[in-house]
């Protein structure tokens, strides 16, 4: 009855006012400077200007993307703009401020920025009734039985006309863990031991490129193939180099074979991991970023935000049921309260990017681990449910695209990101990965239906699932797609994109799972 009710709302207008009111509210209110580089806004933004000598206030004047002129007027020039945001209009949008005198005559030249204020979410993109659970046991299935994992039930080298298997720990990683989750299903598919068998294999090839353990960074499978694919590693990516955060996503996958299985190998492999982090450990909690793995010294200046660490923690201690991993953990929450939360830094920390300065790269990956972190804790204060709902907003501010996408992009596009510029091909609504890869996801919508859930779990707003349930929505359309039938697109476009990414449909997979449960706790 719950369910049914939550689909009547849907259809009421009062979900698209509280989308449009919300909006009005500034994310990271009186901390401006971290969005210098964002191309657009949903929520009220405000802006790193400089105070001008011997100003009393400030004229601000916007011409919306319907022609209109609006103004008002504040103390200082980084006031946000939610006295006019509701008025504005979806569209390429021009600020000006001009500083004032106490005569209310002009004060130097002006200060201008465009943006593109972004759509708010419609309750019409929303729909309770897809069978959320059953789409991610097609795609899974679809994935099992797809050319590029059939190199695991045949001869177990890896397919290297699949170029991604370049990212070892990524994607030997996903391929293992997609196989063993595959074969752990009730009911148990027809070839359930054929895919265990295939899970062996990716995650053996795998422990057996592991670095050594003289290495600094020991038994931590290589982010680039030490052998491999030579010819796609240019620029930083290369074997001598190393990004830490893919021990811990290594691991998490280490776990899953390890359930499928109950082959002890596997859990060793995740915990040596682990032991290796507690090595590596800084005194302030966190890691370096990117490293020469045999020495451990710094590859860039850019330190870890270290999400995936954590969760990769609690999950080895539920396994395990010790809590010899705690202290590290704990350290490593609390840099990120010190750091990223203090000085909204989520910068991207993707393989085929080069570790970018702060601000450069944001995406919102890991500020959404961290909000799925602190809303999923029985012991969350208020002040950090609050933080959580902030990190969400700015993941939504920032790169979901609900409707009429942005003409501009940030600048220094990486190939993927290049290949997916045409934003009349995206599949919407739908999520953006990073600013220097600004192009739709599937692991992107992922992230954010997870984070929606973790949202409406706690708050009890009906608003979050309708968010999860648009963004669903679309995963579910990509399936259609002749290139790949029944996958999730790793690219949600209407041509399907560049090369597909497994291990970002296995986190669509692990979204839709959510969903369904959802579903089944609403009474569908």
């Amino acid at each position: 009855m719950k369910h049914v009710l939550l689909a009547l709302i849907a259809s009421s207008p009062l979900f698209a006012e509280q989308a449009l009111e919300e909006s009005e509210t500034p994310v990271r209110k009186r901390v401006p400077f971290w969005n210098q580089n964002a191309v657009q806004f949903q929520f009220a933004p405000s802006f790193d200007f400089q105070e001008i000598k011997n100003a009393k206030s400030y004229r601000f004047e916007l011409i919306t993307a319907s022609g209109d002129k609006l103004v008002f007027e504040a103390e200082t020039p980084s006031a946000d703009l939610s006295p006019v945001w509701l008025k504005i209009p979806t569209g390429k949008t021009t600020l000006s401020i001009e500083a004032l005198n106490a005569a209310g005559t002009t004060l130097g030249a002006q200060m201008t920025r465009e943006f593109h204020r972004a759509a708010v979410f419609k309750p019409e993109a929303a729909n309770a009734d897809q069978q959320w659970g059953e789409s991610a046991r097609i795609a899974l299935e679809a994935l099992v039985h797809s050319a590029d994992l059939k190199c695991w039930f045949t001869t177990g080298e890896i397919d290297e006309q699949f170029h991604l298997y370049r990212y070892p720990s990524k994607i030997i990683g996903a391929a293992a863990s997609a196989l063993a989750v595959y074969a752990m299903q009730k009911p148990e598919p027809p070839d359930a031991a054929e895919a265990l068998q295939a899970a062996r294999r990716a995650a053996d090839t795998l422990l057996a490129i592991c670095l050594p353990a003289e290495s600094a960074w020991a038994f931590h499978p290589p982010t680039y193939h030490p052998t491999k694919f030579r010819e796609r590693m240019t620029g930083h990516m290369n074997s001598a180099n190393y990004m830490t955060n893919c021990g811990a996503e290594a691991g998490r996958y280490f776990l899953v074979v390890h359930a499928a299985t109950k082959d002890p190998k596997y859990l060793d492999a995740a915990i040596r991991i682990a032991e290796t982090y507690a090595k590596q450990q800084r005194d302030d909690g966190s890691w370096l970023l990117f490293v020469t793995p045999k020495d451990g010294k710094a590859a860039t200046d850019n330190v870890l935000v270290p999400t995936l660490v954590i969760e990769f923690l609690d999950q080895l201690t539920k396994v395990t049921q010790e809590q010899r991993f705690d202290a590290m953990r704990n350290k490593a929450v609390a840099w990120i309260m010190q750091n990223p939360v203090r000085t909204w830094n989520w910068q991207g920390q993707f393989e085929d990017v080069k570790p970018l300065p702060p601000y450069e790269n944001l995406t919102k990956h890991e500020a959404c681990d961290f909000a799925i972190h602190l809303l999923s804790s029985a012991k969350s204060t208020s002040d950090e449910q609050r933080l959580a709902l902030d990190l969400l907003r700015f993941a939504e501010d920032q790169f979901v695209i609900w409707d009429q996408p942005p003409e501009n992009r940030p600048g220094g596009q990486n190939e993927d990101g290049q290949a997916s510029a045409k934003s009349k091909n995206w599949l919407l609504p739908c999520v953006l990965e990073q600013y220097r890869c600004y192009a739709p996801v599937c692991a992107s919508s992922a992230k954010l239906i997870r984070t929606y859930i973790a949202a409406y779990r706690v708050t009890g707003d009906a608003l979050h699932l309708q968010k999860a349930q648009a963004l669903a929505g679309t995963l579910v359309r990509s399936q259609n797609n002749k290139r790949a039938p029944g996958r999730y697109l790793t690219w949600l476009m209407k041509s399907g994109g560049p090369t597909m990414w497994f291990n970002c449909e296995l986190l669509a997979v692990r979204a839709m799972q959510e969903l369904s449960e959802i579903d089944s706790v609403t009474g569908k």
